[in-house]
């Protein structure tokens, strides 16, 4: 079964890892916990046994009564079963709390993984494969997986003990019980077979229509005004609808799997029973068995119902949760692909920076800048300059590491291509305030800064207003608190980079919400950010490119004139028509 077209060309989907990258990180996340993993499974273990004692044990106290052994005997047996139904509740109540530390644990590992690789996705990579898809995986897919580490895995593992120790009881009662149990296998195991080979695809399509439903409502309510104008309610109406219509009918096909699956166990239930107490039958009356170890048997029949109903129903929420598992490793995978964590220039120190070659734009639409190159000296401040168009923001992006080329390399101190939040830091004009106080969004750049260098940030970067907001640095800010201004989120954005120690710093009109007022302000903010570092500045006004050791001017994706202010002022050239345009204005 194909899986659904999402309206995303198969190469700009995010990944989905395959079975052996799964299980790759699985081992990964566990092998680092396997003493707690051991633990675990021996107590399971313990569970199973003391467990299995109970049937075996009401098949004594049978015996007991039928041969008139006694009180004494009769109480001795009753004790032993009172023991061991204390005991299977205490190693319970421990696996369940080893199983979940255990779990929890890795699965925290994991959803900080996925998060960080979250974070880590260019803009123009999500931009093309579309946000509903990676909602889907960091809310939907990480629960499924919650859900499977959390409840589903330790009753799986406690299925599989339960059942590899009733068979080994049937079969020292007399291996002819555990001949007859054996008939129901071919039953489930072509059940089993038949089901993931129906339902494992059902699964995967499942996924991919529920990110294309999510992708749809998002624009649908993201563009709403713009819909609305042009009057195409119903047929954007009509594209949420085919959707859901999709990933209905994909739950009605597993439903309806599902459905014939349990009806099959349900059959080799039926059979199976028959066939223990048919032998049980004959044996006794051969005077192979006593009466007690036929209903020890058929206990431990009966009691095989619960586990392997539980192993092949949790295999239906195992194939749900693996494949979101898959496609949280793919995110994984796909970030640790595109560049490695530990490339790059070292923070706190400034990287010169070679690109060679470099071609890069956005989706299908032709490359804004074709083999480009550009040398940055350390500790070289570097104004781009130019017309809209230009390719300015472009190679800013490219540069932090937000935006992946299509060809050429950029090289940090000769290594590989710097990534966004290690040893590059980019402050751009989209920024955000998050939920929460003054000094944890200031904390976001530097999470080990105490209360006194956030204070000393915040002097340096002149920004005077934060300490007499009503709280100072405990004012809580963004959505249902306190509103920024815009001017005010700019000025807390130059805050955070100059508590950030990335060598590399790109200023994308970092200072664009600054008004006319504040220019200055925020100017002079943004060449402080940039002394002692490699820093690359999008000039928003030239009279910041002016400060800069070099000028780009750009043109069309290249280079048409570098050199310091004055150079370019005396060649008399594009640079000079805008400084003398820029300065009449101003």
């Amino acid at each position: 079964m194909s899986e659904p077209t999402t309206g995303v060309p198969a190469a700009d989907r995010l990944p989905i890892a395959d079975g052996r990258a799964t299980w790759r990180h699985v081992i990964r996340i566990f092998g680092a916990r396997r003493w707690l993993v051991a633990l675990t499974a021996f107590t399971l273990l313990c569970v199973a046994v003391t467990g299995l004692a109970i049937p075996a044990l009401l098949g004594v106290i049978v015996d007991v009564v039928s041969a008139k052994r006694g009180a004494q005997a009769l109480l001795n047996s009753l004790g032993l079963l009172f023991i061991a139904a204390l005991a299977t509740g205490i190693l319970t109540g421990i696996s369940q709390v080893l199983l979940a530390k255990l779990g929890q644990s890795g699965l925290a590992q994991l959803r900080e993984e996925v998060f960080e690789s979250a974070m880590e996705l260019p803009q123009e990579r999500l931009e093309r494969a579309g946000s509903g898809d990676l909602i889907s995986r960091v809310s939907r897919d990480v629960d499924a997986t919650n859900e499977a580490i959390g409840g589903i895995l330790p009753t799986f593992i406690s299925a599989l003990f339960t059942i590899a120790l009733t068979l080994l009881g049937l079969g020292v009662l007399d291996w002819r019980f555990a001949a007859v149990t054996l008939l129901c296998v071919p039953i489930h195991a072509l059940a089993l077979r038949s089901f993931l080979r129906r339902s494992g695809p059902i699964y995967r399509a499942m996924r991919v229509a529920e990110a294309e439903r999510g992708q749809h409502l998002l624009e649908a309510t993201g563009g709403a005004d713009t819909i609305r104008s042009l009057g195409a309610e119903q047929r954007h109406v009509a594209t949420v609808a085919a959707s859901s219509r999709g990933a209905v009918g994909l739950m009605l096909k597993a439903v309806v799997v599902s459905s014939r699956f349990y009806g099959w166990l349900n059959m080799a239930e039926l059979l199976g029973m028959a066939a223990i107490l048919s032998t049980g039958f004959f044996l006794v009356r051969a005077d192979a068995v006593t009466i007690g170890a036929a209903t020890a048997a058929a206990l431990f029949f009966h009691r095989l119902f619960g586990p392997i109903g539980a192993l092949l129903a949790n295999v239906d929420e195992l194939q749900k949760a693996g494949a979101g598992l898959a496609r949280l490793v793919g995110l994984i995978d796909s970030d640790r692909e595109r560049q490695d964590p530990a490339a790059g220039g070292t923070p706190g120190t400034a990287p010169g920076v070679v690109v060679s070659g470099l071609s890069a734009g956005y989706q299908d639409a032709p490359a804004v800048i074709t083999n480009f190159e550009l040398s940055i000296a350390p500790g070289e401040l570097v104004a781009l300059v130019g017309s809209s168009g230009a390719g300015k923001t472009t190679l800013a992006r490219v540069l932090a590491g937000s935006l992946d080329p299509s060809a050429g390399t950029v090289l940090l101190d000769a290594s590989a291509a710097p990534k966004l939040g290690h040893s590059t830091l980019l402050v751009s004009q989209e920024v955000h305030v998050f939920s929460g106080t003054v000094a944890e969004n200031l904390l976001l750049a530097a999470p080990a800064s105490t209360t006194e260098e956030l204070v000393r940030a915040v002097n340096e970067a002149e920004a005077h207003w934060v300490l007499a907001l009503p709280d100072g640095l405990d004012t809580v800010v963004g959505h249902g608190a306190l509103h920024l201004t815009g001017e005010q989120t700019q000025h807390l954005a130059l805050v955070r980079a100059l508590l950030n120690k990335a060598g590399l710093v790109v200023l994308d009109e970092a200072t664009a919400e600054a008004g006319s007022a504040s220019a200055a302000l925020m100017e002079r903010v943004a060449m402080r950010i940039t002394r002692g570092r490699t820093g690359v500045v999008v000039a928003h006004r030239l009279s910041q490119a002016a400060q800069a050791d070099r000028i780009l001017v750009m043109e069309d994706g290249r280079i048409v004139e570098q050199g310091s202010h004055e150079q370019l002022l005396g060649s008399a050239g594009t640079y000079a028509t805008l400084w003398e345009a820029w300065s009449a204005r101003g």
